[in-house]
């Protein structure tokens, strides 16, 4: 029901056009798009959605769209040649997702949830991009983004131990799911997944909730909520 609402305002938004300008609203980790350029946008986006276990577009397929998150949790991963899986990122509310440069994607992109998304022609949405440079600088500054989470899980994976990675991985949920103050954050994704994002096992992800849990930093509340008991001491832990 979410879904479908989320994806009903955005055609009521687009067919508004630019007479009405189109809301923004700011969260936690998202940098919003500009009024003038979030019209621009809206006008070539198409409303898209994708149930759970959906895979939206293919690692190897031509790269003809980018995806921005409207509602939902993805999966942004590829299989390793020795049948390994890396998953790169996970996206939420805000996030893009196509930016490829060689024609095709690099990785595929799956649904962790029913999520909505608006899809955009990506010629087009080049020559916005393009035509406007204030659009090209606020792209720009989410590519930065991106790049400098990028460079934060490589730090993570190269120089952190098992309990600091995950307490890594829940500072930045709770941050980008539910904003700074927030003591607790619901996960889309399973353990497998958190365990193949920061190159750990499942086993080692649940020895280290245990171990986390008798510390009393966190506790779990149903199958996915996780309650964050000591923020000060899970940042210490991973080193913010």
């Amino acid at each position: 029901m979410a879904i479908a609402h989320a994806v009903q305002q955005h055609s009521d938004l687009s067919r508004a056009r630019s007479a009405v300008p189109l809301p923004h609203k700011v969260d936690a980790g998202v940098i919003p798009l500009l009024p003038g350029i979030a019209t621009e946008l809206h006008r070539i986006g198409t409303p898209v959605a994708a149930v759970r276990g959906e895979e939206v577009c293919a690692a190897g397929s031509p790269a003809d769209y980018v995806y921005k998150v409207v509602d939902g949790t993805l999966r942004v991963s590829r299989l390793l040649p020795d049948g390994r899986r890396h998953i790169a990122s996970f996206l939420m509310k805000g996030d893009f997702f196509g930016f490829a440069d060689l024609g095709d994607y690099s990785y595929s992109l799956e649904a962790l949830s029913d999520c909505a998304l608006i899809r955009y022609p990506r010629r087009r949405f080049d020559a916005v991009l393009e035509a406007d440079p204030q659009a090209g600088r606020q792209m720009f500054r989410l590519l930065c983004r991106q790049f400098n989470a990028a460079n934060e899980l490589l730090m993570t994976l190269s120089r952190k131990t098992a309990a600091e990675r995950l307490a890594t991985f829940l500072l930045t949920m709770i941050r980008r799911e539910a904003g700074a103050n927030s003591r607790h954050v619901a996960l889309a994704m399973p353990r497998v997944d958190i365990a193949d994002h920061l190159g750990l096992t499942i086993e080692t992800v649940s020895r280290v909730v245990t171990q986390l849990r008798r510390q009393k930093l966190i506790d779990l509340r149903g199958s996915n909520e996780v309650a964050i008991l000591n923020p000060d001491g899970l940042e210490d832990l991973a080193g913010d």
